[in-house]
């Protein structure tokens, strides 16, 4: 495949299509490695559209202009505190917890400095019975237990629907459209996202730990 023709939106487009698929049949495995996968994934959404690295302003703008305004549940979402801070505890937890450290636990300097709060987001499937974006709450717990649960297949569902928004804005014959196609380009050309075994044209190649490329995808020819 040609370069033009890589860094093509439609292309692009295709690509992280697929991978909301791969998401979805992680979500249907009922284990928790989707909501890894689908944070990192989300942090990776944020920069292509802002062509740069994210900051936690950057990360927290694009929750609330992209997901929460697709979305808008996340934007109405209330703790029994009465506070309305979900998308910090999205970053404190979803990106810097799980992608950044490996757990739920926002670290210390996040829960002393940055408002981030120990379980504020419980994740689930669908067979918990429990309601994506609902309240959990347990008042014999000390401190209080006061969450969002997040149920994967419909964490899934929404972040299918942003990235079909972006893209429909990003074929858009606007200046903002342009712009938006070029900021997407740009990140993924700079830094391509997981790709898949290497391919050859002139021999065949196993599928090997050794032979599987995260960076970029080698043709001959």
């Amino acid at each position: 495949m040609g370069l033009e023709m890589r860094w093509c939106i439609v292309n692009i487009e295709s690509y992280f299509k697929s991978r909301v698929e791969e998401l979805r049949a992680f979500a249907e495995r009922g284990d928790p490695w989707v909501f890894l996968c689908a944070s990192s994934f989300i942090e990776y959404l944020a920069k292509v559209v802002y062509d740069r690295p994210t900051t936690h302003k950057d990360y927290k703008e694009f929750l609330k202009n992209y997901l929460f305004t697709i979305c808008p549940e996340y934007k109405t979402f209330k703790y029994d505190s009465g506070k309305c801070d979900l998308a910090e505890q999205m970053y404190h937890v979803l990106r810097c917890g799980i992608v950044h450290s490996f757990s739920l636990f926002p670290d210390r300097v996040a829960t002393t400095n940055h408002g981030g709060r120990a379980r504020s987001i419980l994740i689930a499937h669908r067979k918990s019975g429990r309601r994506h974006l609902g309240n959990y709450v347990d008042k014999r717990r000390n401190p209080k237990l006061d969450a969002a649960v997040f149920i994967a297949e419909d964490f899934i569902d929404d972040i299918a629907e942003v990235t079909d928004f972006i893209f429909s804005q990003a074929r858009k014959r606007t200046t903002s459209g342009k712009q938006l196609r070029s900021n997407i380009r740009n990140w993924v050309k700079a830094y391509p996202p997981i790709e898949e075994i290497i391919k050859r044209k002139s021999k065949k190649v196993e599928a090997s730990p050794q032979n599987v490329c995260v960076i970029n995808r080698i043709t001959s020819g």
